[in-house]
């Protein structure tokens, strides 16, 4: 099984096959416009990618994470920083950044360099604000070439000094990848730490579709662990013990309410955030009431695999459900599905499990941990279709939607498009893809520029600055999906067939979308779109 690692949780031979075998028509990139400025990346940012690595490029990619923190000095100019990699479940332990630059247009689109003694990383990124943004690895030298999606998040530089003491309260997490055996692994929970101890641990493994639950612990920079790396802002060490497997996580605080990990001893190769649960948590599964959306990330038995949806909460019962999945390009959508419920909630923990199941009667359920009222993570752990294999496995997010009834007067201005997944070249080959892009929304209609880095060819070379078009369809619907009516976006790059995407708003802010038939090239692929503050 091949799963998607994407990060964003959460993208052939390239453009003329890997895109459709070309088509399309040229469409120019529009002139950047907007309010942000090389001076908009200043501070020590915190980053994440998830993707593939072929390094010489002499054999077939292999999966690769990157964690790491670098500082802008607002003026073009990288001073320093350090970033941790695991690939296929080899960790590199610190890697000093000694150096790089960036640059960033009006439209927040720019480019990052990262200088690594000899190695150099390049990266494409789109300003979301001062504070975050979306980026993609677009590396392609004589010593490796490397994709993968991601983001970069503004740290608060009071934790710099003082990692194990900063990481204070309880966090939700989500780490997603591989186990030590190569096989695809999610791990879901939460712990509460105080001064590098963690107390009331307890997490939900589901491990090539085995699953298990319990406690576990964890410790952050004691027993010998240390904060180290140069010019390291917020980084530490951290061991987490299931059972009778014990794992090093290199982690780096964001801030109080975010810490980023990546496996750096053990064997596996997990990465994610942990997220501060607030208060105000639902002390009841009666309490929830609320429409979500959706949206998980991982694989089948089939290969690749994407869900996203929406449902409306009512206490224990599900309502007005709506799911769209991509199993290995077979694209479903579920319009008839019933009997949705919440069961064992736990307001404490905020733990739970929903579930609810097709015109078939196939059930699909999913654990997960509110962070907030208003949101969290799950796992899914719905039985696999296919014989042999017991569940798929995959993760993300699901979020509480706001700001409806969605409108083309609300869903406007300027977005960063981010999809990451798997594509099909020359009608067998698959692998992956990450595209990153800026757009303006206006009147629904999408106009802006994109990167794009695919890996289904011999010759790895990122495209850039292709000039991007498009549309988003309410379909007579107000774009939240509880009248039975999806949100559909057609994405048109330059000299490629058009992109189909099916789109579940969130807010004006934030939609998820996976890709809805297989126009172009077969896809599975996940993204989101994020408004430009």
């Amino acid at each position: 099984m091949k799963r998607l690692l994407t990060a964003l949780v959460a993208a052939a031979a390239f453009w003329t096959s890997g895109c459709g075998g070309g088509g399309g028509t040229t469409i120019t990139p529009p002139p950047p416009s907007g309010n942000f400025s090389p001076a908009s990346l200043n501070g020590t940012y915190a980053f994440m990618t998830s993707g593939e690595v072929c390094a010489g490029c002499v054999s077939a990619a292999s999966p690769m994470v990157r964690v790491g923190s670098f500082v802008a000095d607002g003026n073009k100019g990288i001073l320093g920083g350090v970033e941790d990699v695991n690939t296929s479940g080899t960790p590199s332990g610190a890697i000093a950044i000694t150096g790089g630059s960036y640059t960033v247009n009006a439209d927040g689109r720019g480019t990052l360099t990262l200088q690594l003694g000899s190695n150099t990383l390049e990266f494409g990124i789109v300003l979301t604000s001062t504070s975050d943004g979306l980026m993609i690895d677009e590396t392609s030298n004589a010593n490796q070439a490397s994709t993968g999606s991601g983001n970069f998040i503004k740290q608060d530089t009071t934790v710099c000094s003082s990692p194990v003491s900063s990481v204070a309260g309880t966090y939700v997490f989500d780490f997603a990848g591989l186990d030590s055996s190569g096989s695809p692994e999610s791990f879901v929970g939460e712990f509460t730490a105080n001064n590098g101890a963690t107390a009331a641990n307890l997490g939900d493994i589901n491990d090539s579709g085995t699953l298990s639950n319990g406690t576990f612990t964890a410790a952050f920079g004691t027993d010998g662990l240390t904060a180290a790396g140069p010019d390291a802002c917020g980084r530490g060490l951290a061991q987490i013990v299931t059972g009778a497997v014990t794992e090093t996580y290199a982690y780096y605080v964001v801030d109080a309410t975010r810490v980023r990990f990546i496996n750096s001893a053990g064997g596996e190769m997990l990465s994610g955030d942990a997220v501060f649960q607030s208060g105000g948590l639902p002390t009841a599964v009666s309490a929830i009431n609320s429409s979500f959306s959706f949206l998980v990330a991982g694989g089948s038995a089939n290969g690749g695999l994407t869900r996203v949806g929406r449902l409306t909460a009512g206490g224990s019962t599900l309502s007005k459900m709506l799911m769209d999945v991509n199993d290995a390009t077979n694209e479903i959508q579920f319009d008839n599905l019933s009997n949705g419920s919440i069961t064992n909630y736990d307001g404490t923990t905020g733990r739970g499990t929903f579930s609810f199941q097709d015109s078939n009667g196939t059930i699909y359920s999913f654990i997960f941990y509110l962070s907030s009222p208003n949101g969290g993570v799950i796992q899914d752990v719905s039985p696999s279709s296919t014989a042999g294999f017991a569940r798929v496995v995959a993760d993300g997010s699901i979020l509480g939607q706001s700001g409806s009834p969605f409108t083309s007067s609300n869903v406007s201005g300027g977005y960063a498009l981010s999809w990451s997944g798997l594509e099909t070249a020359s009608g067998t080959f698959q692998d992956e893809e990450d595209i990153l892009g800026q757009v303006n929304v206006n009147n629904l209609v999408l106009s802006g520029t994109t990167d794009a880095f695919q890996f289904t060819s011999s010759t790895l070379t990122p495209q850039t600055n292709i000039g991007t078009a498009g549309q988003i369809n309410f379909n007579g619907g107000d774009g939240t999906g509880d009248d039975g009516k999806r949100v559909n976006m057609t994405v048109n790059l330059s000299n490629a067939s058009p992109i189909h995407m099916v789109v579940y708003i969130v807010s004006p802010q934030l939609a998820f979308f996976e890709n809805m038939d297989n126009n172009g090239a077969p896809r599975i692929v996940a993204g989101i779109l994020k408004a430009q503050q």
